[in-house]
């Protein structure tokens, strides 16, 4: 008489680290890992264990999230290279300093829209973060031109991409600054802000020689002057923004439209003779 056999396998008889953590965990999302945790022993050290050895972390889908998993998170997150963490009013200025702390190999940051943070929560992720890459801090007005000096003298020749844009809180000097102090610029934002001036469009030229994207929307005292400067000394560029730029004109932008993605409509051809004109009268 045949007998049929049959082998039952549950979830935690497969490998642990191979596939649990490495290959099932990266589908279940940051809202689920709260219920995962709660329904044994077992799944909420699987949360533990993939939270101390994740290196990329985006909770910018995450609306709400319970305060007590943020703590479990700041205190496990210990591998991270990567954090997003935009539009996220959720997580508390401490916590925040305590994940900066234990990140020291940290090298791509997103503190989109966190305006509840404040300026001291970048203290530790100055001192420990020594390998940060890229930083996006848009819209956080909390920023001051002390952060970004310090960041600048504590970061040199290591930041390749800057988000400043809507940081009104900052002047062009320190913004500059930064800029002398980071000859591996790839990219720079400093959209929406007022003060900037042809200043940094020159310091841009003059130490920026890898630069290839450029943000400058709506920074209405720029002029065609800096623009054609990036242009000149800046091979590598590849995109300029210049949206809301009421002093930049097609005297500059025309002659960089065949090499480099401009975002701003180009002048109808009738009115750009017409500008042409005029400029001409003008000198």
């Amino acid at each position: 008489m045949s007998t049929n056999t049959y082998l039952k396998l549950e979830l935690f008889d497969l490998p642990w680290n191979d596939i649990l953590i490495d290959k099932v965990m990266v589908y279940v999302l940051p809202d689920d890992w709260l219920n995962l945790r709660i329904v044994s022993k077992q799944t909420n050290q699987l949360v533990s264990d993939y939270l101390g050895k994740s290196r990329y972390l985006d909770l910018s889908s995450c609306k709400d999230f319970p305060k007590a998993l943020w703590r479990e998170m700041a205190a496990n997150c210990k591998s991270l290279k990567v954090l997003k963490l935009p539009n996220s009013p959720w997580y508390d200025y401490e916590s925040a300093k305590e994940i900066f702390r234990n990140n020291p190999n940290l090298r791509q940051l997103d503190l989109t829209d966190c305006s509840h943070l404040k300026n001291g929560s970048l203290q530790p992720l100055v001192v420990n973060c020594k390998k940060l890459e890229k930083l996006i801090l848009k819209n956080c007005q909390w920023l001051t031109n002390g952060a970004v000096e310090v960041l600048a003298f504590h970061h040199y020749g290591k930041i390749e991409f800057v988000d400043f844009s809507g940081c009104c809180g900052i002047s062009e000097a320190s913004v500059i600054l930064f800029i002398t102090r980071q000859p591996k610029l790839l990219s720079l934002s400093v959209a929406d802000l007022t003060n900037i001036t042809d200043k940094t469009m020159e310091c841009l030229s003059q130490n920026c020689p890898q630069l290839e994207h450029v943000d400058i929307s709506r920074c209405s005292r720029v002029t065609d002057t800096g623009v054609m400067l990036i242009g000149k000394y800046c091979p590598r560029l590849k995109s300029l923004k210049v949206e809301g730029c009421r002093n930049i004109t097609e005297r500059s932008l025309s002659k960089l439209r065949s090499r480099i993605q401009i975002e701003k409509k180009q002048m109808p051809q009738f009115l750009l003779h017409r500008q042409i004109q005029k400029n001409s009268t003008n000198k």
